[in-house]
C-alpha cells in the first residue's frame, strides 16, 4: 500500500502508482517509431499513453514500493523519468539512423536542397523524410508496437520502479555509435557512386576543357541517383528492419 501525504488507501496508492508508470512510459510512447511521430495528433499519443499506463497500474503488473515521505515519491518519480528517457531514446535511434542515411544519400545524389514535410522536429531532406516515414510504416505493419508494449511489461521485472542503477547506460552509448555506423553503411553505395561520378567527370573535363560537363553531369547524377534510390529503397528497408532489433538491446 502506498502512503502519500499521510493518507492511505487503495485510491491513493493506485494514483501514485499510475503517476510513476506514466513518468516511465511517456518518453517511450512519444519516442516510439510510428506512434510517436509528429504527424500523429497529440491527443492520440496521450490516449495511448494513458491507456497502457492504466492497464499496467490496474492489473498488478507493476508493484509500487511504499512512499512514506513525500521526498521519496519524487525521488522515485525522477528516476522513472530518467529510465523512460533512456528506453525511449534507444527506440528513437531506429528512425534517426534512417534520417541520417537519407541525409547522406541526398547529399550524394544532389537532392539535399529539396526538403520534405517535417516528419520529426524540423524539415528534412526529401530522401530522409521518405525513409523515416517508410520505416515507421514498415514497423507498424509488422506489429512493432505490440512488441514494444510486451517489452515494457517485461522490463518492469528487470528494472523495477526507481531502480535507475539497473539501467545499462553503456548500451545506450554503444547504440548511438552502432546506429551512426549502420546509417553510413546504408548510404555507402550512393556515396561510392557519387565518388565514381566525380572521378569520371574530372577525367572528361580534363580531356575536353571546352565542354561544360557540369551542365550535363549534374542532371544526370540527380536522375540516376533518384532512379537508384527508387530501386533500392525496399532492399534498404529490409536490411534495416533485420538489424534494428540487434541495436535496441531491451526488445
Amino acid at each position: 500500500m502506498v502512503e502519500l501525504f499521510y493518507l492511505s488507501g487503495d485510491l491513493t496508492g493506485w494514483a501514485a502508482l499510475f503517476v510513476t508508470v506514466v513518468a516511465r512510459l511517456s518518453f517511450i510512447i512519444f519516442f516510439m517509431p510510428g506512434i510517436g511521430e509528429q504527424v500523429i495528433p497529440m491527443r492520440v499519443r496521450l490516449a495511448v499513453l494513458f491507456a497502457i499506463s492504466t492497464l499496467l497500474a490496474s492489473h498488478g503488473i507493476v508493484t509500487a514500493p511504499a512512499f512514506t515521505p513525500l521526498s521519496g515519491f519524487f525521488q522515485v518519480l525522477a528516476g522513472e523519468v530518467a529510465i523512460g528517457f533512456f528506453f525511449g531514446v534507444s527506440l528513437r535511434l531506429m528512425i534517426w539512423m534512417l534520417s541520417i542515411a537519407g541525409t547522406v544519400i541526398a547529399q550524394a545524389i544532389g537532392l539535399s536542397q529539396i526538403l520534405g514535410v517535417a516528419a520529426d522536429t524540423e524539415a528534412q531532406a526529401m530522401t530522409a523524410n521518405m525513409l523515416s516515414m517508410a520505416g515507421a510504416a514498415v514497423l507498424l505493419s509488422a506489429n512493432f508496437h505490440i512488441v514494444v508494449v510486451a517489452a515494457m511489461v517485461r522490463i518492469y521485472t528487470e528494472v523495477p520502479l526507481g531502480a535507475l542503477a539497473s539501467v545499462n547506460r553503456e548500451m545506450l552509448v554503444g547504440g548511438f555509435f552502432d546506429a551512426f555506423n549502420f546509417a553510413l553503411l546504408l548510404a555507402w553505395p550512393f556515396v561510392a557512386i557519387n565518388l565514381l561520378y566525380n572521378l569520371c567527370l574530372g577525367f572528361i573535363n580534363k580531356a575536353l576543357p571546352q565542354l561544360m560537363v557540369a551542365f550535363v553531369g549534374a542532371p544526370f547524377m540527380v536522375g540516376a541517383g533518384a532512379a537508384l534510390f527508387a530501386l533500392t529503397i525496399s532492399g534498404l528497408l529490409f536490411v534495416w528492419k533485420e538489424r534494428i532489433f540487434q541495436l535496441v538491446g531491451w526488445l
